[in-house]
């Protein structure tokens, strides 16, 4: 595992989200003091759970929370996440599944600080438990900065054991062993306590049963609610999403012009496909003519080779030949050594075979002696059984009746202890004294009960106010969700009008917008956005003016050098109002008076009939208007082109004008509508905290009330332990009595019987003596036929293994002699085939050249069409870049085409994004669409859902304050009832198995720390020499318990008598406290390594060596290093520099030393 980013946002410094990345297992963090490097490190410790602002150089945890700057304000929340590369599976167990990990917390200023994992929430437990035994944590040694190197050479014995915990894996020991321990002190004060806490559970019980009923109708009418509210969400969708599709049928026929163009452009396609394919043939053709030269080109390398094989093969028949003929001669020699074999074993087995049979005839004989001797001794053995048995019935018999003897004495000595104790304790069994305590507890129990009430009174009280605060949260956060609907579908139709607007205005002509910018008109409105036209009249005016809707409006006309040719009017504002008559066209126009000279001498008219009655009535230059737009002159009638461009224009202005204005005003409502759901939310949170308050203290004097009556309870159980004790105190000394007679009598008993068994216990020794004396001489008969017998079988075996041995030899020489005749028939046919063969063989070299000469002239003969091929597809190349272009020039008329129909497209997109904005509000209500569409009924109308929603709202309201825990409550407490009536049984229990468990764990700890003890001392031995060029570097018990035990470092620089480590340099303490570190990675390497500015208090030559040292376990750890060394920079791989350009703000410029080394020399 190993750590592969980090990302840090609003941490310290780090006010931007960063992303420290790394990429190699060495990475160094430069730049200068005070600009942020540290934070980095201090980020790690964090979000691994560090809960100490002093060990984060703060005072609070608040300090890690960027706190603003001369530039920046304070931010709400501060954010680390840790992203490990788990690929190799060093995490185990349920995460071994993951080939990431990642590790994440936040905190916001409220002191809100959250966990998560893999992106899901969880405990800071959660955190250190993965990190247990990795060397991982908030204060591991995997992490040296700059005031850590005292702490931890100097540190106490007993925090130097941590350390040396957490490499060997033991620190999750502990932390079992001390929860182990937590849950057996937990268990026995639950066991003393079980009887008060069922009273308790009771009378919960019976307040929540009345809470949680109304708990669950509260649910259950908001469960409707949610699913009235989407079921009418999802019928206005429906209305939007049939709208939506009548718009898109309206495009999709728009766009037919277009798919006939596009039909044209794929025909020149085909043209060029075509012509491809022709080229392909002949390609292919000219593959074919090279594939023929290339292997004319083989026939010929293979012909050339084959001539030079039956060279080879004839040398190779030859040596064939030498080689059997040897073989027959060392097979000859061979047959004759085997015949020399077989007649020694032959002879041998002759002599060897009588001796066999007359073995076996004495071996029967001995064995027969050896049975009689071996009967006689077992008749022997049975008669001393039986007279071990005679001895040894007395003699249990005697011990029993003196155990018995002394087991009566000790109990007579019991009975007389326990009868003197019972009568002290009957002395002491009074219960007078309890008298007062029991009245003053009974006064204090009924107070409890009164001030219990009273809190339990302002606890509902609190909790009425709550919900009614909360039901207007919930009332103004309605309405902030329909303006916040609003605005998104005023922003989506503003949006798609100023699009049209633009589109219209030919803004995004870039020849004609250089031009405007090279003279400084660039920011000049167009005519169209200043028009103010009296509504009913825009069409009129649009007619009229057409192209000079795009004219850019002037104060004065600027000299100009050169004007484009691409259509720009320019119009100047004169501010003269003259000739203005109330029946032209200028009238209609409220501002500018940029446009007036355009339109004073065009008469307006509301219909055609009145335009064309007033005609005979103009004057040269004049002409006259319908409010429709129908254009008329003297002698001439215009009507306007339905696609112009600039159709609707000036009526999507004002629109436009009006959608910013309500914008503009939901904006505002907005904002108070904001302003007030914080307030709410605020005087919710601290409604809340008075209601925690009251419920924990209403809590508090319910447990109050609890222990007094637990104490009253107790103390009468008392008073009744002692009288039914004193009762049995007395019956007792009656029957001990009782008892004491009856165990003198048993001791007289037990006297008599051990005597008597003394008696029979010496006559049966004195029948064993005789049977003893008889052993000695069986035992030497036995052992004298045992030795006969085993003489003759090891002679036996001796004879069979050899007559075995000569059998084998003489078999063996038998099957050699045949397998060597059948070699020599083999080899001998071997020799004659190669003579025959060798006989019969003519030379093919001559035949074979022939044909070389055949191949060679089919070469020159295809390489001529060879070259024929290359020149036609040479030729057929030139003629498909010529259609090529054809089809480009077609494509591009098509391009023109299809920019055409985006404005319908632009309407339909708008009525898309308030389809979404619904669809989103349908999401989050988390119903599915089909299921809710198959349970509405077909009179199920938008406006019927509705009413059911108020309705339903309105119930909710009636039902006032609501504990909405009760429902969990209930169950809890009824669940905790039965587990209380089981539970002391299985604490006795879990007693016992704690108990083993911490037995066990206490074991596993010693052996485990004692294992890394010894290890890490070794590697310190020997790492402490390498980094100080000699002296000497142990570590050393100071106790003699391997769970409680110190570890204290003790270290000798070379040349020097140091007696106390607290007299070392700085630098020597560094080192040192490298030594220790990197001797623990060795033994259980971290998966990374941080070390910040270690190298500071060091001198060159010791740089030098701890750089070695790090570039060396590299390859096994990872280290992030913050440094200010040059040669320290050198060794990194990656840097990563921190700046503070900006006054507060670190920010980060990483490097790929391998690729700027490439770069630099390339």
């Amino acid at each position: 595992m190993r750590l592969s980013k980090i990302r840090i946002a609003g941490f310290k410094s780090f006010v931007d989200p960063v992303t420290l990345d790394f990429r190699s297992n060495l990475t160094g963090i430069l730049g200068p003091n005070g600009c942020g490097k540290s934070n980095t490190i201090d980020a790690v410790r964090w979000v691994m759970g560090e809960t100490s602002a002093k060990n984060l150089r703060g005072s609070s945890m608040e300090d890690v929370i960027f706190n603003g700057s001369s530039s920046r304000k304070p931010v709400g929340l501060a954010s680390v996440e840790l992203v490990f590369d788990n690929s190799d599976g060093t995490l185990g167990g349920e995460y071994a599944q993951y080939a990431e990990i990642s590790v994440k917390r936040q905190v916001s200023r409220d002191g809100d600080s959250r966990y998560f994992l893999n992106g899901s929430k969880c405990r800071r437990r959660d955190i250190t438990d993965i990190f247990l035994g990795t060397g991982l944590g908030p204060r591991s040694y995997a992490i040296i900065e700059q005031g850590m190197i005292s702490r931890l050479i100097e540190a106490k014995p007993e925090e130097l054991r941590n350390t040396l915990e957490e490499a060997a894996g033991i620190s999750r020991y502990k932390e079992r062993r001390r929860e182990t321990e937590n849950r057996m002190a937990h268990t026995r004060e639950n066991l003393e306590r079980l009887t008060d806490l069922r009273e308790e559970v009771e009378k919960q019980l019976e307040r929540l049963d009345k809470q949680a009923k109304a708990a669950q109708r509260f649910r259950e009418l908001r469960e409707e609610e949610r699913k009235l509210e989407a079921s009418v969400l999802l019928l206005q969708w429906d209305q939007l999403k049939r709208d939506g599709e009548e718009r898109l049928r309206d495009l999709s026929q728009r766009s037919t012009a277009y798919q006939a163009q596009i039909a044209q452009v794929r025909h020149l396609e085909a043209i060029v496909e075509a012509l491809r394919d022709q080229y392909t043939d002949a390609n292919e053709t000219l593959n074919v003519v090279q594939g023929e030269y290339y292997q004319a080109g083989s026939d010929i390398a293979c012909l050339e080779q084959s001539i030079q094989h039956q060279r080879d093969i004839q040398r190779r028949q030859q040596e064939a030949l030498r080689n059997a003929e040897h073989s027959i001669e060392e097979t000859l020699l061979h047959a004759e050594e085997d015949r020399e074999k077989l007649t020694a074993a032959e002879s041998t087995l002759a002599d060897l075979e009588p001796r066999e049979a007359e073995l076996a005839e004495q071996l029967g004989m001995a064995e027969e002696r050896l049975y009689d001797a071996e009967d006689r001794l077992n008749d022997w053995q049975e008669q001393w059984h039986t007279s071990q048995q005679r001895v040894a019935e007395p003699t249990r018999q005697a011990q029993v009746e003196k155990a018995r003897m002394e087991q009566i004495e000790r109990q007579l000595n019991q009975t007389s202890q326990r009868l003197e104790r019972l009568q002290q304790e009957a002395a002491n069994l009074s219960t007078s004294r309890f008298v007062e305590d029991v009245q003053l507890l009974e006064a204090q129990l009924a107070e409890a009960g009164e001030t219990r009430a009273a809190a339990e009174e302002q606890f509902a009280n609190v909790s009425s106010l709550l919900n009614q605060q909360q039901q207007e949260q919930r009332d103004v956060q309605a309405q902030l969700d329909q303006a916040r609907s609003r605005r998104q579908s005023l922003q989506g139709r503003l949006a798609s009008l100023e699009t049209l607007q633009q589109s219209g205005l030919d803004k995004a002509n870039k020849a004609r917008g250089q031009w405007l910018k090279e003279n400084g008109l660039a920011s000049n409105p167009r005519l169209a956005e200043q028009l103010r036209v009296e509504s009913g009249w825009e069409t009129a005016v649009e007619t009229v003016l057409g192209d000079d809707l795009d004219a850019v409006c002037l104060d004065t006309l600027p000299e100009l050098t050169d004007f484009p040719t691409s259509g720009i009017t320019l119009l100047e504002n004169t501010g003269n109002q003259s000739g203005f008559n109330p029946t032209n066209l200028a009238s209609k126009i409220h501002h500018p008076s940029t446009a007036l000279p355009l339109l004073t001498h065009i008469h307006c008219a509301e219909t055609l009939q009145d335009a064309l009655a007033q005609r005979h009535t103009l004057t040269a230059g004049e002409s006259i208007i319908t409010r429709s737009g129908l254009w008329l002159g003297p002698n001439w009638l215009r009507s306007r082109r339905s696609a112009d461009a600039h159709s609707g224009m000036l009526q999507r202005q004002q629109e436009i004008e009006q959608l910013r204005k309500q914008l503009s005003t939901l904006e505002s409502t907005l904002a108070e509508l904001q302003e007030r759901t914080d307030t709410l939310h605020d005087s919710i949170r601290d409604r809340e905290q008075q209601r925690q308050q009251a419920q924990a203290e209403a809590n508090r004097l319910h447990r109050a009330e609890a222990e007094h009556r637990s104490r009253l309870h107790a103390l009468q159980q008392r008073i009744d332990q002692l009288h039914s004790r004193r009762q049995q105190v007395e019956a007792e000394r009656e029957e001990l009595d009782a008892q004491r007679i009856q165990q003198e009598e048993d001791h007289l008993t037990a006297t008599e019987s051990r005597n008597a068994a003394l008696a029979e216990l010496e006559d049966a020794q004195q029948e064993r003596d005789q049977l003893a004396a008889a052993r000695e001489e069986l035992q030497q008969s036995v052992a004298e036929a045992r030795r006969t017998q085993r003489e003759l079988q090891d002679e036996a075996q001796d004879i069979r293994l050899d007559l075995e041995t000569n059998r084998q030899q003489r078999d063996n020489s038998q099957r050699q002699l045949e397998r060597i005749n059948s070699r020599l028939e083999l080899l001998e046919q071997q020799r004659d085939t190669l003579l025959e063969h060798m006989h019969m063989q003519d030379d093919p070299a001559a035949d074979l050249q022939t044909g070389l000469e055949a191949a060679l002239e089919r070469r020159a003969e295809v390489e001529s069409r060879l070259t024929e091929a290359r020149q036609t597809v040479h030729a057929q190349e030139a003629d498909i870049r010529s259609h090529e272009n054809e089809r480009v020039q077609a494509e591009r008329l098509a391009e023109q085409t299809r920019t055409e129909q985006e404005t319908r497209k632009l309407e339909w997109q708008t009525v898309q994004i308030r389809e979404q904005t619904l669809a989103e509000q349908f999401a989050k209500t988390e119903f599915d669409a089909e299921t809710l569409h198959a349970e509405l009924a077909e009179s199920d109308s938008l406006h019927h859902l509705q009413q059911q929603l108020a309705s339903v709202q309105r119930s909710i309201q009636r039902l006032g304050a609501i504990n909405l825990a009760a429902i969990d409550e209930f169950r809890e407490q009824s669940e905790r009832k039965q587990y209380l009536d089981q539970q002391n049984d299985d604490l006795v229990s879990a007693l016992e198995t704690l108990e083993n468990a911490i037995r066990k764990i206490d074991r596993e700890t010693r052996a485990r720390f004692k294992d890394t003890f010894d290890k890490v001392n070794s590697r310190l031995r020997d790492m402490f020499p390498r980094l100080f060029g000699g002296g000497e570097c142990y570590l050393e018990m100071t106790g003699d318990d391997l769970l409680t035990t110190g570890v204290a470092i003790m270290a000798r620089p070379p040349g020097k008598r140091i007696s106390n480590i607290y007299l070392m340099s700085g630098g020597e303490k560094a080192l040192t406290a490298v030594a220790l570190v990197f001797a623990i990675f060795e033994l259980n390497p971290a998966p990374f390594c941080m070390l910040d500015e270690v190298d500071a208090p060091l001198d060159e030559a010791n740089v030098g060596r701890f750089c070695e040292l790090v570039r060396h376990m590299s390859e096994q750890v990872q280290f992030v290093f913050i440094t200010h060394n040059k040669t320290t920079m050198e060794l990194a791989n990656n840097l990563i520099g921190v700046t503070m350009r900006e006054a507060g703000v670190s920010r980060l410029v990483s490097v790929d030393v391998a690729e700027a080394v490439k770069l630099a020399n390339g």
